[in-house]
C-alpha cells in the first residue's frame, strides 16, 4: 500500500544524492580521504535505491526485481555509512562494527538473491533486516552521544543529525513492517546527514591544518632563536641581515655560488642554508673563523670601540682594526652609560663627553683609551695626534695591550 505517488520524491532523492556522490568523491579522490569515500558510496547506493523505486511506474519492469534491487542497495549503502562512522569516531566504535552490520544483513542477501517471490521465509528475513537496520541506528546515536559527551567537535556537531536521520529510518521501517505502508523519506535524511559530515568533516580538517600550522610556526621560530647566528628567510624582511649585507640581502644569499659571503663591513660569513619552494632560501650565518681577515693579527680576540666622525679617516681605521683581527664596535658621539664595555677605545671627540660613561671613571672599565686629538687628560690612555697613521696607531695598541 502506498500513501501516494512517490515518484517524484525519489527521483528528487536520487538526483540530490548523486551531486554529492560526485563531490564527495572527487574530495575524496584528490585529498586521499577513506572516510569521505565511503560517504560518497553511501550517497551513491542510496541515490540509486531511490533511483530504482522512481523506475516503478515504468509497466515494463517487474515489481518484485525493483524491490530486491532497492532492498539491496540501500543494504549497501548502510554499511557504507557504518565504514564512515568508524571512521570519523574511532574511540566510540569498535573497527568490527561494519562487520557485525554486514553479518546481520546476510539474510536479506539471501532473501534478494536466493529466494523467489511470495517465498514463505522472505517475510521473517526481512523482518531481521528490520532490526539489523534498527540496531545500527541506535549504536550509531549511541556511539554519537558518547563521542558529545566526551568533548568531541564532530560529536558535538553530529549529533542532532543522526538522531534526525534514525527517525525516519525507524518510521519507515516500522509503517512497512507493521501497516505495509511505503514512506520514502530516508533519502532526504539521508542527504541532510551526509552534507552535515562532510561540512563538519571538512571544518575539521581546516582546524587540525591551522593548529599543526601554528605549532610547526612556533617551532620554527624556537629553532630560529636557538641557531647559532642570524637565522633568515629570503621570503621575509629582515633588518639584522640587511644591516650586515644591505637591501638586497636576499638576492645575494640566492645568487651564491659559495658558501661564504662577505657583510658590508668586509667580515666573511658562512651559509647555512636550504632551499625553499619558489626559489626562496632558509637558513643562517656564522662568522667564518677560517677566512676571517686579521685572524693572526695581533688584535685577534680583542674589542675596538670607535667614536670618530664618519670620515675617510674613520673610514681607514676601521679596516686597520679588521685587519688586525679585532672586533669592531661603532660608537656614535655619546658612548653608553652600560655595557658592552671594549678592551680599547679610541676616541677622537671632546674627553670631557666620556663623563657619561660611568661616572667618568673610565679605571672602573678597566678599559684602555687612545685619545685622538684634544687636550691632555688623565687616565690609562695614549694620546695621538691626527691625522692618524697606520704605524702609529699599531703602536700605540700595541704598547696599550702589551704586545710589544
Amino acid at each position: 500500500m502506498q500513501l501516494m505517488d512517490w515518484t517524484l520524491l525519489d527521483a528528487l532523492q536520487a538526483g540530490a544524492l548523486l551531486a554529492l556522490t560526485v563531490a564527495y568523491g572527487a574530495d575524496a579522490l584528490a585529498r586521499r580521504d577513506r572516510m569521505m569515500g565511503w560517504l560518497s558510496i553511501t550517497c551513491l547506493m542510496v541515490g540509486l535505491r531511490h533511483g530504482s523505486l522512481a523506475l516503478e511506474a515504468d509497466s515494463t519492469l517487474r515489481l518484485d526485481t525493483l524491490e530486491r534491487v532497492q532492498s539491496l542497495l540501500v543494504c549497501l549503502g548502510f554499511i557504507a555509512l557504518c565504514l564512515a562512522v568508524v571512521r570519523l569516531f574511532p574511540r566510540q566504535l569498535s573497527p568490527r562494527f561494519p562487520l557485525w552490520i554486514t553479518l546481520g544483513m546476510l539474510p536479506n542477501f539471501f532473501r534478494n538473491l536466493a529466494l523467489p517471490p511470495l517465498h514463505p521465509m522472505d517475510p521473517p528475513l526481512h523482518h531481521l533486516a528490520d532490526i539489523t537496520y534498527l540496531v545500527g541506528c541506535g549504536t550509531l546515536i549511541w556511539a554519537t552521544l558518547k563521542a558529545r559527551l566526551e568533548g568531541d567537535p564532530m560529536g558535538r556537531r553530529l549529533f542532532l543529525g543522526f538522531l534526525g536521520v534514525a527517525l525516519p529510518v525507524v518510521v519507515e521501517i516500522a509503517a512497512e513492517s507493521l501497516f505495509n505502508l511505503k514512506i520514502r523519506l530516508s533519502g532526504f535524511s539521508l542527504l541532510i546527514l551526509a552534507m552535515a559530515i562532510g561540512t563538519s568533516w571538512q571544518w575539521l580538517v581546516t582546524e587540525s591544518l591551522r593548529e599543526r600550522l601554528i605549532l610547526a610556526e612556533a617551532e620554527a621560530g624556537a629553532w630560529e632563536d636557538m641557531v647559532p647566528g642570524g637565522a633568515f628567510r629570503t621570503d621575509r624582511p629582515s633588518e639584522s641581515m640587511e644591516a650586515l649585507f644591505g637591501r638586497n640581502w636576499a638576492d645575494r644569499i640566492r645568487d651564491a655560488t659559495e658558501e661564504r659571503l662577505t657583510s658590508l663591513q668586509g667580515t666573511v660569513f658562512r651559509l647555512r642554508t636550504h632551499a625553499l619552494p619558489g626559489d626562496h632560501r632558509l637558513g643562517w650565518v656564522e662568522r667564518d673563523e677560517d677566512t676571517r681577515p686579521g685572524l693572526g693579527g695581533f688584535l685577534a680576540g680583542w674589542t675596538v670601540a670607535v667614536g670618530m666622525d664618519g670620515t675617510a679617516d674613520a673610514s681607514r681605521v676601521e679596516t686597520w682594526l679588521r685587519t688586525w683581527g679585532a672586533d669592531i664596535e661603532i660608537w656614535g658621539t655619546v658612548p653608553p652609560r652600560e655595557g658592552p664595555y671594549p678592551s680599547v677605545l679610541v676616541w677622537a671627540r671632546e674627553p670631557s663627553i666620556l663623563a657619561v660613561w660611568r661616572e667618568d671613571d673610565l679605571l672602573r672599565r678597566r678599559a684602555r683609551w687612545i685619545q685622538v686629538g684634544g687636550p691632555q687628560t688623565e687616565g690609562p690612555h695614549a694620546r695621538l695626534e691626527p691625522p692618524l697613521t697606520e704605524a702609529g696607531l699599531q703602536a700605540a695598541l700595541e704598547g696599550l695591550l702589551g704586545r710589544r
